[in-house]
C-alpha cells in the first residue's frame, strides 16, 4: 500500500520481474523506460502476481504520480473545471453504509467547486461506480482501456438460446415424424404390460443420452474452433478455464435432452395398442397445431437474425464508404514515443521529404480517430465564461492542414515562422457557430479562455469545412487547431503519393534508424487506425453471420422433418392424385401451400421484431443508414427459398 509513495518508484508484474530480473529479487532495483516525458529511472517497489482474474486496467507496471516526468503537471491541477482527465479509486470498509456514502457527494462537490460551477455554469456531478461494473457497465468516457459491451453479450446470449431452442424444436419434429415406425413398437410393449410412465422415461432417457453424445461432441469441436474464435475476438478463452463451466455444461446438456424429449416421448406414448397394431395413427389437430406453429417459430428467427445481419453489414459498408471530410488514405504515421524522437521532427522531416512518393509530412499532438484529451471551455466575444463552448483541440505544425486533406473556407494557415502565430486558432464549422459567430466574418475575431484565474486570447485566422475527427458512433462537435510551440508533437504524419508502400517503408525505416538509433521504428497507417473505432462491431458482425447461417442450417433441417411428416401421412393422398394425373409440380405446390402460410406468419412477426432490434442499434450512431422496406424485401428472399 505504500510501494508508490516515494517519487519514481515503480511496481511491476510476476511476468514483467522474470524477464528482466529472472528469479533475482527485483525489489530496490532500477528500470530504466522510456516514455514521452523523458527517459529515466525508477526503483522497483513492488511486485503484482500475474493470474487468470481479468481487469479493465491491462496494465504490466505502475508508476508513481509524484515523478520528474509528469509530477510537476499534475501538481498544477487543482482547478475541477479545467480538468476531468483523472480517475479516482477508493477502497470503502465494510461497514460503510454505501447509500450514507453517495449521499454526501453533493455536499462534497458543493464545498470544493461550488463557485466554480456558478461562474462556468458547468454541469458537473461525483457518481461512485463498482469496480466489477466498469468494463461491462459503464459509460462514462475517456476509460482507461476498451470496455466491453453488456449488450453485446445479451445479444449474443440470446442468439445461442434461440439457436439450443431451435435444435429442440428439429428433434421434436424430427421424432413425431418418425412416430409410424415406432408406433407398433409402443403399441406391441402396452400389449405385454408397459405403462405410459415406463415408456415415457425410455424416450427421455434416449433423448438424453443423445444430447449427452452431441455434449462430447461439441466440445471436440469447440476445441478445434476456439483457436480460430480467439484469433477474431482477440480474446483469450480456455474451454476449460473454469471448472464451473463443465458443471453448467453437462446441466444444460442434460436439460436439453429432457425438454426437446418430453413432447415426442408424450406424443407416442399417447397412442392406442389396438389402432396402432392394426395400422391407424390418430394426428390430432392439436399435435398438428404445435408442429406448425414449432416450425413457425424457427422460421421467425432465421428471418430475424437475416434482418440483423443484412443491416449490421449495411451499417459497416457506410462506416468504409462515409465521406470523413478528410483524407484517410495514403497516410502512414509514426509516433513520437519519447522526448528525444519528438525533438528530431525536423531533422527527420527534411530526410524523408527527399523521398520523391511523399508530398507533405507534419506533426501533431493527436490525429483523426484517436482520443483527444485537449479541450477548453472557450467563449466569444461579448459573452462571458458562463456562455462557454467546450472546443477540443489538437496542437500541429505547419502543412498538418494540407497533409490531413482538410478543407480550409475561410482564412489562412499557420505561418511558417516557428514564432508567429502563437495567439492564433483554426477552427471547424461546427464550434464557429457554437461561438455564435458567422463563418463568413468570423475571420479575425477573438475566443478566450479563462484558467488560473488569467483570460488567455486566440485569434480566429481560418475555418476548416466539418470532419469527423472521431469515430462515427459520435457527432461532429466543436473543434479546434493550435500551433506547436514549445509544446512536444506525439505523431509524425507524411502522405503518401503512390500505392506502393513496401519501398517507402524500407525508406522510413533507414531514415528513424539514421535519426533515433536507439529508439525502434513504429508505424501505422491512418485507415486502418480509423477503422478500428468500429473493430467491436466488425467482430460482433462477422460472428452474427456465422449464427445466421448455422440457424438457417438448424431451421432446413425442422423444415425436411417437418415435410418428412407431412408427407408420410399424406402418402396415400398423394398416390391417388399421381393415378389420376397429377403432376409432380402440382404435388409440389399442394405441399407447398401449409410451409407458405408459415413462412408468411413468421415474416410478420420477425419484420417488426427485426427493426426494433436493430433501430436500437443503430442509436449509437450518429451516421446510420436507413431502414427501408427493400432490407426485408431482400431479408425474406432466402426465408422463401428454403420454406416452399
Amino acid at each position: 500500500q505504500i510501494a508508490l509513495n516515494q517519487p519514481n518508484t515503480i511496481v511491476i508484474s510476476e511476468n514483467v520481474a522474470y524477464k528482466l530480473f529472472g528469479n533475482v529479487d527485483p525489489i530496490d532495483k532500477i528500470i530504466n523506460i522510456e516514455i514521452p516525458y523523458g527517459k529515466l529511472n525508477y526503483t522497483v517497489k513492488g511486485v503484482f502476481k500475474n493470474n487468470d482474474s481479468k481487469s479493465h486496467i491491462d496494465a504490466n507496471y505502475f508508476i508513481s504520480m509524484r515523478n520528474d516526468d509528469i509530477g510537476q503537471w499534475v501538481a498544477n491541477q487543482t482547478n475541477w473545471s479545467n480538468n476531468s482527465i483523472f480517475h479516482t479509486y477508493f477502497k470503502l470498509k465494510k461497514e460503510t453504509n454505501l447509500a450514507t456514502f453517495k449521499s454526501k457527494l453533493p455536499q462534497f462537490l458543493n464545498r470544493y467547486m461550488g463557485e466554480e460551477i456558478k461562474a462556468t455554469k458547468i454541469n458537473r456531478k461525483l457518481f461512485i461506480q463498482p469496480v466489477q461494473d466498469i468494463y461491462l457497465k459503464s459509460a462514462i468516457g475517456n476509460e482507461i482501456s476498451p470496455n466491453g459491451s453488456l449488450t453485446y453479450l445479451y445479444i449474443f446470449g440470446s442468439i445461442a438460446s434461440f439457436l439450443l431452442i431451435i435444435a429442440c424444436i428439429n428433434f421434436m419434429n424430427l421424432a413425431t415424424a418418425r412416430a409410424a415406425k415406432r408406433a407398433k413398437e409402443v403399441g406391441v410393449r402396452k400389449v405385454v404390460g408397459a405403462n405410459s410412465k415406463a415408456l415415457v422415461f425410455q424416450f427421455l432417457v434416449e433423448s438424453v443420452l443423445l444430447s449427452i453424445i452431441a455434449l462430447f461432441l461439441s466440445i471436440l469441436f469447440i476445441s478445434l474452433l476456439l483457436p480460430s474464435f480467439n484469433n477474431l475476438t482477440q480474446k483469450n478463452i480456455g474451454l476449460f478455464q473454469k471448472p464451473t463451466f463443465i458443471v453448467w455444461m453437462a446441466v444444460i446438456s442434460i436439460l436439453t435432452g429432457f425438454l426437446s424429449g418430453i413432447y415426442p416421448a408424450i406424443y407416442l406414448t399417447s397412442f392406442k395398442p389396438i389402432q396402432v397394431l392394426k395400422g391407424k395413427l390418430i394426428n390430432s389437430i392439436s399435435a398438428d397445431f404445435i408442429r406448425k406453429g414449432l416450425v413457425a417459430f424457427q422460421f421467425t428467427i432465421s428471418t430475424a437474425l437475416i434482418v440483423v445481419t443484412i443491416i449490421i453489414w449495411q451499417q459497416m459498408d457506410l462506416l468504409k464508404r462515409q465521406d470523413l471530410g478528410f483524407k484517410k488514405e495514403q497516410k502512414i504515421i509514426l509516433p513520437f514515443n519519447n522526448r528525444e524522437t519528438a525533438n528530431n521532427f525536423e531533422i527527420l522531416k527534411n530526410e524523408t521529404l527527399k523521398n520523391p512518393n511523399v508530398t507533405s509530412v507534419c506533426a501533431g499532438t493527436s490525429y483523426p480517430g484517436v482520443q483527444l484529451i485537449e479541450d477548453q471551455l472557450f467563449y466569444a466575444e461579448g459573452k462571458t465564461r458562463k456562455e462557454n463552448v467546450d472546443i477540443h483541440f489538437a496542437r500541429i505544425t505547419d502543412d498538418y492542414v494540407e497533409t490531413m486533406g482538410y478543407k480550409l473556407l475561410y482564412g489562412r494557415l499557420f505561418s511558417k515562422n516557428k514564432t508567429a502565430d502563437s495567439n492564433a486558432i483554426i477552427l471547424n464549422e461546427t464550434a464557429i457557430n457554437k461561438l455564435g459567430y458567422k463563418p463568413e466574418t468570423a475571420i479575425g475575431r477573438k475566443v478566450y479562455f479563462e484558467a488560473n484565474n488569467t483570460v488567455f486570447t486566440y485569434e480566429i485566422i481560418g475555418i476548416v469545412k466539418d470532419f469527423n475527427y472521431r469515430s462515427l458512433h459520435e457527432p461532429i462537435s466543436p473543434y479546434g487547431l493550435l500551433k506547436i510551440l514549445d509544446q512536444q508533437p506525439n505523431f509524425f504524419i507524411a502522405n503518401i503519393d503512390k500505392t506502393e508502400m513496401a519501398g517507402v517503408l524500407a525508406d522510413f525505416s533507414k531514415n528513424w534508424k539514421k535519426v533515433n538509433p536507439e529508439t525502434p521504428f513504429e508505424y501505422s497507417f491512418l485507415d486502418v487506425e480509423f477503422q478500428k473505432n468500429y473493430e467491436k462491431e466488425e467482430k460482433t458482425s462477422t460472428i452474427i453471420i456465422y449464427f445466421t447461417l448455422i440457424a438457417i442450417l438448424i431451421a432446413c433441417l425442422g423444415l425436411y422433418g417437418l415435410a418428412s411428416f407431412t408427407a408420410e401421412q399424406r402418402t396415400k393422398e398423394i398416390g391417388i392424385r399421381k393415378v389420376l394425373g397429377a403432376s409432380v409440380l402440382n404435388i409440389t405446390k399442394l405441399l407447398s401451400k401449409d410451409f407458405l402460410v408459415l413462412v408468411l406468419i413468421a415474416f410478420l412477426i420477425a419484420f417488426p421484431f427485426g427493426y426494433w432490434i436493430m433501430n436500437k442499434w443503430l442509436q449509437d450512431f450518429a451516421f446510420k443508414i436507413p431502414i427501408n422496406w427493400k432490407i426485408f424485401a431482400i431479408s425474406g428472399m432466402p426465408a422463401l427459398n428454403f420454406g416452399p
